[in-house]
């Protein structure tokens, strides 16, 4: 095969028995790669209501057909029933991690059961065994990561762990893939754990053979040319998505203090890209096969967290440990999400659940005996930064925060549940979403749970506008599900007016693997996959009663800003949801896929499943 490596590891970690097994043309031309076949092997090995912790739970890598290339293919997809969400979960995270993989030979690996002890799992080339990792049981990620490549005396393997929060079962756990590359949605990090396997170390020589190693050389000389020439590509590249706070602020739609008020923060200011990157930035740092190295080395040089260095920081970090717990410690920000980084804990979800904590704590619903005598006034960042490590140790009111922001406010009753916004099991408050309705819509239909990267738009419309949102959500989950099933980095694609939309994605997919393909049938690829998402979360429960952001974005107008008292027409909201579900082919009333929809794009067993299941409308 080209493009493909053509091999399937599966790996049953109660028996310890390893096999390979080829990946057919079909699978790959139906479902593309990465996290496409992710979702058809899910599907087809797990039953209906597993919990993510059983051992019967499959735990699935993806590379896709263009990893390992040389335009923006470092990415990876791990995938799994979520702990965390209780439906389809799934992660993905860019680095040097998955083009190894694919040069020691394999495409997708599938953990099954659970080891008597932790163990890690290597590979270099057609060498795989399971080995001990009791040494590394308890370990920070990096110092794992550390020890596996000392030990086997080899700084070039890579290697994807978890850290002490997945161990634990924190159910925001992540996964750390390669030296900066964070899987941070779904607690992927969590079913690790659940599974005593603290780690994948991959060394390959292999390299990956493409059909036409002249046309793919040309179209990606071409995108990359275009990539530099796009307007957007100078800031991007300079300061990643910490530049995207910058027309928050300019258009006072923060959402500041959990969200409580929108407006323009005043501690913007120490928290700005330009002031990130000249005080803390050292260099860049870029994916394999990246130009726009969005990423960069930092240094702490002063103040109570001086000497620290790591890679970071992103828009949700400025946004979650900053605006949304008004926090404008530039320092301390760096610091949580490293220590998430180094626990393995999902930082987005960790800084919202932290900001909602503060809100339960100032309106009294949770007091100093709850947290121990940790004082959650806005903007502490002593306390952001101790409640990180409260929350990856289970410790105190961490414990409960471990369990996830939702079923935290869940218990805590229902005060604390109208203090979040929430979408199938997962935070959403890092920005304001009740002005940009394309981007809250695609939140509220994303299939893990309150998401932006499975669809949303953030630059559709004007504020409070409904009409034409559907499509553009509909046309942008396309790009999304291709760019993720082919492991390309979707911020250089159109998702954020970058270069590489369908007809690129195309060319490289046939330059790559020799299959001819064209547009209409990419579509209908990512429709494949899609629908076979939305049937998965249909098989747990999910219908169209939850293609909302329940709690205070849904229920709540704005409070300050420009845009105070705008607030989500439910009526407007309804009728767009109807016109999304027409573009899917999903019944209007229900949301969940018809029959005839899912027989067109190939998913008759699925259909038939779910018709025996009473699923069907």
């Amino acid at each position: 095969m080209y493009g493909w490596m053509g091999i399937i590891l599966r790996v049953d970690l109660t028996s310890g028995a390893i096999r390979k097994e080829p990946l057919c043309e079909e699978l790959g031309r139906n479902y593309i790669g990465g996290r496409g076949i992710n979702v058809r092997l899910l599907y087809d090995h797990v039953r209906p209501g597993t919990d993510g912790f059983s051992p019967e739970n499959p735990l699935i890598f993806g590379a896709g057909p263009l990893s390992g290339t040389m335009v923006a293919s470092g990415r990876l997809n791990i995938t799994a029933m979520s702990p965390l969400t209780k439906i389809l979960g799934d992660c993905n995270g860019g680095s040097h991690f998955s083009p190894e993989l694919k040069f020691a030979g394999y495409d997708h690996i599938v953990f099954t059961g659970k080891a008597d002890k932790p163990v890690y799992l290597y590979i270099e080339n057609d060498e795989v065994e399971l080995r001990d990792a009791q040494y590394l049981w308890g370990k920070m990620t990096d110092e794992t990561q550390r020890m596996i490549r000392n030990d086997l005396g080899d700084p070039d393997i890579q290697v994807c762990c978890i850290g002490p929060a997945g161990e634990r079962l924190v159910r925001l756990a992540s996964v750390v893939i390669g030296s900066d590359g964070h899987g941070g949605k779904s607690g992927i990090g969590a079913v690790m754990g659940s599974k005593n396997l603290k780690a994948v170390a991959v060394r390959g020589t292999k390299g990956v053979k493409v059909a036409d190693p002249d046309g793919f050389k040309v179209l990606a000389k071409n995108i990359i040319q275009r990539m530099k020439r796009n307007v957007r590509y100078t800031d991007f590249s300079t300061h990643g998505t910490t530049m995207l706070l910058r027309a928050k602020q300019a258009r006072g739609t923060q959402a500041l203090r959990n969200a409580q008020e929108t407006g323009y923060w005043a501690g913007y200011d120490e928290i700005s890209a330009e002031t990130l990157y000249k005080r803390y930035a050292v260099k860049s740092k870029a994916c394999f096969g990246c130009i726009n190295h969005c990423r960069h080395f930092f240094e702490i040089k002063d103040g109570p967290y001086a000497g620290l260095k790591g890679i970071g920081i992103e828009l949700a970090t400025q946004s979650g440990f900053g605006v949304l717990c008004d926090n404008s410690n530039a320092p301390s920000v760096y610091k949580a999400f490293t220590l998430c980084n180094q626990y393995g804990m999902d930082q987005s979800e960790c800084g919202q659940e932290i900001a909602a904590a503060m809100e339960w704590y100032e309106k009294g619903i949770i007091t100093d005996k709850d947290t121990e005598g940790v004082n959650l006034k806005w903007g502490n960042y002593e306390a952001i930064v101790e409640m990180v490590h409260r929350i990856a140790q289970r410790r105190g009111f961490g414990d409960l925060l471990a369990e996830g922001g939702v079923e935290a406010a869940r218990r805590l009753g229902r005060e604390a549940t109208e203090c979040i916004s929430y979408s199938k099991g997962a935070l959403r408050t890092t920005g304001d979403l009740r002005h940009m309705t394309a981007y809250m819509l695609g939140e509220a239909t994303s299939t893990r749970g309150s998401d932006h990267l499975r669809g949303s738009r953030s630059s559709f419309g004007e504020p409070g506008q409904y009409e034409g949102v559907a499509e553009a959500v509909y046309e942008n989950q396309c790009v999304c599900t291709l760019a993720d099933s082919l492991e390309l980095c979707k911020f250089n694609t159109t998702y954020l007016q970058m270069e590489i939309g369908l007809r690129e994605m195309v060319g490289l997919l046939s330059a790559a693997t020799g299959i001819k393909t064209d547009e209409e049938e990419i579509r209908i690829a990512a429709d494949r996959i899609w629908n076979l998402e939305r049937a998965f979360l249909v098989r747990e429960g999910i219908t169209g009663k939850d293609d909302y952001l329940m709690g205070r974005y849904l229920n709540e107008p704005i409070h300050g800003g420009p845009l105070d008292g705008l607030s989500v027409n439910r009526e407007k909201w309804d009728r767009m949801l109807g016109e999304y579900y027409d573009l899917n082919g999903w019944d209007k009333k229900t949301g969940i896929p018809t029959r005839d929809r899912l027989v067109a794009l190939g998913l008759k067993e699925i259909a038939d499943e779910l018709e025996q299941m009473g699923k069907l409308p």
